[in-house]
């Protein structure tokens, strides 16, 4: 997923700010690879907030072991 916060450091592949902690890494999709490794990880519950961008391989363990939100009444 590409979004605001890619940058390209000199001579590597893209990076992203994980929309949790702010952490940068690597985004598979955005550095133009076949794929990224959070598309080996099931998907989650509910949908993620629209816009909010990818989160990195820790945030992303830590959503998906929470448990789900009451919904929104």
């Amino acid at each position: 997923m590409t979004d605001q916060h890619a940058f390209r450091p000199p001579g590597g592949a893209p990076t992203v700010a994980c929309a949790g902690c702010g952490e940068s890494f690597v985004c598979g999709a955005a550095a133009g690879l076949a794929g990224c490794w959070c598309m080996a990880v099931p998907p989650p519950i509910c949908a993620p907030a629209t816009g909010v961008g990818c989160y990195c391989r820790t945030c992303l363990e830590k959503l998906l072991s929470a448990p789900p939100s009451a919904p929104a009444i």
